[in-house]
């Protein structure tokens, strides 16, 4: 069934299947779970060929035709629902005064088919509390979409369910952020690109096993290693650096043109935001801007030199980080901020410094952490694993660690503004947390030994929004309680008063 641009309303004896092409896609969401599935059947075919075909027979209907057959869903003026499960039955419902979120997410498969995948969210805070409809025609999601976050006049629809053409709310959309070709620039100086180097790296590391290669290779390992340890070690080091920033610049670039190509963030006339991005796999977000109780801004450390950073929103739901904007120029993220969240003077605001002791905290644990590294190759250079040189790497780490640390004391302070609870947290990567004083909903004050021989403690914010609490580390216990009684002063007053 074809519903371009409206929605027909189901009763509530009517229900529908979804796409039949639902039975390509869904063999294809399963391949990673099916992998060991597919490995065994090669092998026992190696020895079972007649057992294998019949497995096989067994499988692929399993995996594609029962759970097509099996899966209808309904749209009434009440609720979504979706029907699934040949043996255990289940049935998930999103009641349309519930609905918070409504993602539309189309991967390679989708879009070569004309699908899209549609996820509606319903405030919840896992998984499990999300409807799903794997596989349904583009123009029937779109007007899903439409309808369930009501970016359309309700005029509109009502004349589009009479019979008449429904009227455009394209007029209605406001573009905030658009992808800049610029932006690229800030791509290599991310972490992305390390994690999927990680991610091939183990992949291979299981190919290669499971082809033999290392129990073939041992020589070959053994030589390699030995020809490192005969190397100079300031030319290992150097080609070590060399060979992780080129690849892990090049993945990075790859994995930002894959996630954030023709990146847009849109407000429509009710309130409701959407983004949407993706080059091969594309993603389309939709969430209630009232929602919104924050902002979180992050500048990497590879970024801060060229003026980058990427913004979230800190929101209620089961979207509790809406991406506002990825790596851009930071006066870009503050235009955004100013625009969304209207938080611009709370993400650039001068801070309040947790004093001596926080600042020797983080020294010290730098410090311990790198003398730790220093202690382990002093140890193998003494047992004749490594070479003497490999001391002035550990050396190295010590002084390293030790100034991360001090890096990570100057970015730790807190604000308290007329709206807002401001937190910076003592991370390498500057960040701003901010969060609307009315999103507070509670405080917790911990204090380890160490932290209760000197006075301070971690001051802990608790709201429904984002990631639900967030700490203030190593605040003094005055000025813990002086940010409790002014954020919360008519209920926390009564734990405060001596």
């Amino acid at each position: 069934m074809t519903r371009p641009d409206r929605l027909h309303i189901d009763t509530a004896d009517e229900w529908h299947r979804l796409s039949p092409w639902m039975m390509a896609v869904k063999p294809v969401e399963l391949l990673p779970s099916l992998v060991p599935v597919l490995i065994a059947l090669v092998f026992a075919g190696q020895g079972a060929p007649l057992f294998t075909m019949i497995a096989t027979a067994v499988i692929v209907p399993l995996v594609t035709v029962v759970p097509w057959l099996t899966t209808r869903y309904q749209v009434t003026d009440d609720h979504v629902r979706v029907r699934s499960g040949l043996v255990t039955r289940r049935v998930a419902t999103a009641r349309r005064d519930r609905i918070r979120s409504v993602d539309l997410t189309a991967s390679p498969v989708h879009r070569l088919l004309k699908l899209q995948k549609v996820k509606i969210g319903t405030g919840g805070d896992d998984e499990s509390s999300a409807v799903t409809l794997t596989a349904l025609p583009i123009d029937e999601a779109r007007a899903l979409h439409d309808n369930l976050m009501a970016t359309r006049p309700h005029g509109a629809m009502s004349t589009a369910q009479d019979g008449e053409p429904p009227a455009s709310a394209d007029h209605d959309t406001e573009v905030l952020a658009r992808f800049e070709t610029s932006w690229l620039r800030y791509s290599p100086f991310s972490v992305a690109g390390l994690a999927l180097a990680a991610g091939a790296a183990g992949l291979a590391a299981q190919i290669a096993n499971d082809a033999g290669v290392f129990s073939d290779g041992i020589g070959i390992a053994r030589d390699a290693f030995d020809a490192v340890r005969q190397t100079a070690i300031g030319l290992v080091i150097a080609g070590v650096a060399l060979v992780v920033t080129v690849v892990g610049a090049l993945l990075s670039v790859l994995a930002y043109v894959l996630n954030y190509w023709n990146f847009r963030l849109i407000r429509h006339a009710d309130g409701t935001l959407r983004t949407e991005r993706g080059l091969l796999t594309t993603n389309a977000i939709s969430f209630d801007e009232q929602r919104i109780r924050g902002s979180h801004l992050t500048e990497p450390v590879l970024m801060r030199p060229l003026k980058g950073a990427r913004l979230h929103a800190i929101a209620t739901g089961s979207t509790k980080h809406p991406l506002l904007l990825p790596p851009a120029p930071i006066d870009e993220a503050m235009r955004v901020a100013g625009l969304v969240t209207h938080e611009r003077a709370e993400l650039t605001t001068p801070l309040v410094r947790h004093g001596r002791t926080a600042s020797l905290r983080r020294l010290t644990r730098g410090f311990l952490f790198g003398a730790i590294m220093c202690a382990g190759l002093v140890v193998a250079v003494v047992a004749g694993a490594v070479p003497a040189p490999w001391v002035a790497v550990g050396v190295l780490a010590v002084l390293v660690s030790t100034a991360l640390g001090g890096v990570r004391a100057r970015h730790l302070g807190h604000r308290v503004t007329a709206r807002s609870v401001v937190i910076a947290p003592p991370t390498v990567a500057r960040q701003r947390i901010v969060i609307d004083r009315d999103g507070v909903l509670g405080w917790a004050d911990r204090s380890s030994i160490f932290q209760r021989r000197n006075g301070i403690s971690t001051l802990t914010v608790a709201t429904a929004a984002g990631a639900e609490h967030y700490a203030m580390v190593d605040v003094d216990d005055r000025t813990a309680a002086a940010i409790t009684g002014e954020v919360s002063g008519d209920w926390m007053r009564p734990f405060l008063t001596p």
